[in-house]
């Protein structure tokens, strides 16, 4: 039975004309097969796409490619003499699973939404739907507006996300998905980061600060037309459905945007008929004005995200060229951070690079539009899978919905969080953060504050700190040290404070910019503790005791497998096991132990140091250990290779150094006399490796015991913590102020003359 379908006709004459064509019966993939092609040409492409077949790539081109072809068409792969390899066997039983409901819910549409994919607005249970209730719900931050009008007269629905109570210069965020109707995954995404974030308002410090101080907007199905003709007539159309001058259908609206449009037919095709025809015109297209026009009418938008799918990429400027855009390395830092974020949440490997030169060539696409036309830091996903899911992964199977916008979830957080999207004035820290705060010592931090989309208000850059929660932070100015540097200085304090600090500075236009962000909610907060307290960095021999093999010196690079280092992790020397080569077969555990180490008074103690190890580790065939004892008689161990996950052939071979920490505090705290050991063997009779290089260890202690009447943390009570002691003399009638728990002797909650006497007896002279 032939369904009929009407659209609109635009004319040069007055008014608009309705008119109806006979649709074309929906496309059955019955018996369709999906074949991998191996060592194609481009002659034999062209002859299968003349003959029916779909090229599932969007730029066919020799070589390797997946290729949707009938029964008819399967003996034309034979007749042309391709090499193929049959994928999936019946292409609408893949269809036909996808479409069918998910049995896993609770019957609660809302609820249920992400177990399947939806048409785009057809009532309870669409896109439009969901993203509606989302709005109905959450109607002081969420609002859907109308951004413009398909070929077909659907219109092109965003969700808008900004706390308006909250007043301010806000940055603005474009997300956008299903630019090419076949890409169904893109289409889950918007809604879902639409939910969690509304959801999380409130109840999440850095989502709700994100919501009040930007404005995201969120675009699930940018192409309306292609996407819903996806559900009724043809599963893997791609393109919108503008009627073509020589009757055919559809622009690729990726490549209707004005930027390098049409500078040749690599990234783009001039053919209307082909999958990524361009249009007879830059914006000639519905679809790509109304994107555009959200830019135009909002130059806040400081990022923009083009989600598509298949291939697991992160993309960005240029795609029309091989050349690097001028701010690739700004492009590089950012998406290398989000392929990190992705990959921690599933391990799923994303590659990030610029367009041209990571997947193809693309010409008059929206992130080099985006980027060069407004500055805009513009990115494109191409989500799962990896590679086609039976030779076609723009079927993917709804059980990946959840996983796939649990793993994006966090980049599109973190762009929108970026300084580059959210500081109008950028502030960063020059100095690492400190990783423990030394007691009794100053810290000294370089800090850079520098224009962006505002201007620096001279003298605005200040930190606060607060060395105890209860009481308030304490302003200071950064001195000025260069164009953009400045300098701070953290007061020494003592143990039984709890240090918290920030920095901040002023745009000229009325913005107050914080370092980290929220400042107040989430600042700074190393805790104060001793850090280093032992280390040997093997610049000169420690004179540990060393049995067997173990020696100080230069390693020289022999031993089989993975082959010692030539050098120390820093400096030239290390401690090794036989720093010519491998360890020795039937070898019993032999050690290299530390002379006794005083940790007394130290708390929280780890060890730290670097590695480079070749051992036989699996099966219990060989090992390495480093073990920890406080009498020199009775050992813990706190790592044995045996327990390591080891590469495919059972063996632990590092190839470069590599960072270790043991938490030792059970058997080092507070103690006197603490020994180190590392222990190579017993190993069997076969496959030696070239053993321990150890470099750079250090005992780091991660806390502090507080001394009473030590108020300025250099651990000793003198006449020196005299001063603190006389702000904190309160008496009943003051309370306990803050930092003066150091003070409070005898425990009863304030600082009166039983604690001055007692501190009197404690004090040096």
């Amino acid at each position: 039975m032939k369904r009929w379908s009407c659209r609109a006709l635009r004319v040069l004459a007055l008014g608009c004309v309705v008119w109806c064509t006979r649709a074309a019966d929906a496309k059955d993939y019955t018996g369709y097969r999906v074949v991998h092609l191996t060592d194609v040409t481009r002659a034999q492409l062209d002859a299968l796409e003349a003959g029916g077949a779909v090229v599932l790539d969007c730029v066919p081109h020799p070589g390797d490619a997946d290729v949707v072809v009938s029964p008819q068409q399967l003996a034309t792969l034979r007749d042309l003499g391709i090499t193929y390899q049959v994928e999936q066997e019946n292409l609408q039983a893949l269809i036909d699973a996808e479409r069918a409901p998910s049995t896993r819910g609770t019957g609660d549409p809302f609820d249920d939404f992400f177990l399947d994919y939806h048409r785009y607005d057809n009532g309870t249970g669409s896109i439009i739907w969901f993203m509606n209730e989302l709005a109905s719900r959450y109607p002081n931050l969420a609002t859907m507006i109308d951004i413009g009008t398909s070929i077909d007269g659907r219109t092109i629905w965003a969700m808008r996300i900004a706390n308006d109570a909250v007043a301010g210069n806000k940055p603005g965020a474009l997300y956008f998905s299903c630019v090419h109707a076949r890409e169904w995954i893109t289409t889950t995404i918007p809604p879902y980061f639409a939910k969690h974030v509304l959801e999380s308002y409130g109840n999440d410090v850095v989502i709700t600060d994100m919501v009040d101080h930007t404005e995201i907007f969120l675009v699930p199905v940018s192409n309306p037309d292609g996407y819903e003709f996806c559900w009724t007539d043809d599963r893997l159309w791609r393109k919108n459905r503008a009627i073509n001058s020589n009757g055919t259908i559809g622009v690729d609206i990726n490549r209707n945007w004005s930027e390098a449009w049409g500078i040749d037919d690599d990234g783009s095709s001039g053919s209307p008929s082909s999958a990524t025809y361009r249009g007879p015109a830059p914006f000639s297209e519905p679809e790509t004005r109304a994107l555009r026009d959200v830019v135009l009418n909002h130059p806040n938008i400081r990022t923009m995200l083009d989600i598509h799918s298949f291939s697991q990429l992160i993309l960005w400027p240029w795609g029309y060229t091989d050349a690097l855009c001028p701010d690739d390395p700004l492009f590089r830092e950012h998406g290398y951070a989000m392929r990190d974020l992705i990959y921690a949440v599933h391990e799923e490997d994303y590659t990030a690079g610029p367009t041209y030169t990571t997947i193809y060539a693309v010409n008059g696409d929206s992130l080099d539009w985006g980027y060069a036309q407004h500055g805009i830091l513009g990115f494109s996903f191409e989500v799962r899978p990896k590679e086609g899911a039976f030779g076609t992964g723009f079927l993917l199977d709804k059980s990946e919905i959840i996983p796939n916008n649990e793993e994006i979830l966090p980049a599109m957080l973190y762009l929108t969080n970026t300084d580059f999207v959210r500081s109008p004035v950028i502030i960063e820290l020059d100095s690492e953060i400190p990783e423990v705060i030394t007691p009794g010592q100053a810290v000294p931090l370089a800090v850079s504050v520098t224009s962006q989309y505002e201007n620096l208000v001279p003298g605005t850059p200040r930190m606060y700190y607060r060395y105890d929660p209860a009481g308030p932070f304490n302003e200071v100015p950064l001195t000025p040290v260069s164009t953009n540097g400045y300098t701070a200085e953290l007061p020494a304090t003592n143990c039984s404070s709890t240090p918290e600090f920030y920095f901040a500075a002023d745009g000229d236009g009325g913005s107050v910019v914080t370092l980290p962000r929220p400042a107040e909610l989430a600042p700074f907060d190393p805790p104060v503790a001793v850090g280093v307290f032992y280390a040997a960095n093997m610049d000169s021999d420690p004179g540990w005791t060393a049995q067997g093999q173990w020696a100080w010196g230069v390693p020289t690079g022999g031993g089989t497998f993975n082959h010692d280092p030539t050098s120390g992790h820093t400096g030239a020397n290390v401690y090794g096991y036989n720093l010519s080569g491998n360890y020795a077969d039937n070898l019993p555990a032999t050690y290299l132990t530390t002379a006794p180490i005083d940790c007394t008074g130290e708390f929280g103690v780890e060890l730290r140091f670097w590695r480079w190890l070749g051992v036989e580790s699996s099966f219990g065939f060989d090992d390495a250990t480093v073990e920890v004892s406080n009498d020199g008689l009775n050992w813990t161990v706190v790592y044995s290779a045996a327990d390591e996950h080891a590469t495919d052939n059972g063996f632990v071979v590092d190839t470069e150094w590599v960072h270790q920490t043991f938490d030792i505090s059970a058997v080092a705290d507070d103690q006197p006399t603490v020994y180190l050991r590392w222990g190579m063997g017993p190993t069997d009779g076969s496959n030696a490796l070239p053993g321990w290089n150890i470099d750079d260890v250090v005992l780091f202690s991660k806390g502090c015991v507080a001394i009473a009447g030590d108020y300025n943390g250099d651990s000793v009570v003198s006449a020196g913590d005299l001063y603190g002691l006389n702000d904190c003399l309160t008496g009943p009638a003051g309370g306990l102020l803050p930092t003066c728990g150091v003070f409070d002797f005898d425990a009863d909650g304030n600082v009166d003359l039983t604690d001055f006497a007692a501190f009197q007896e404690l004090a040096a002279p």
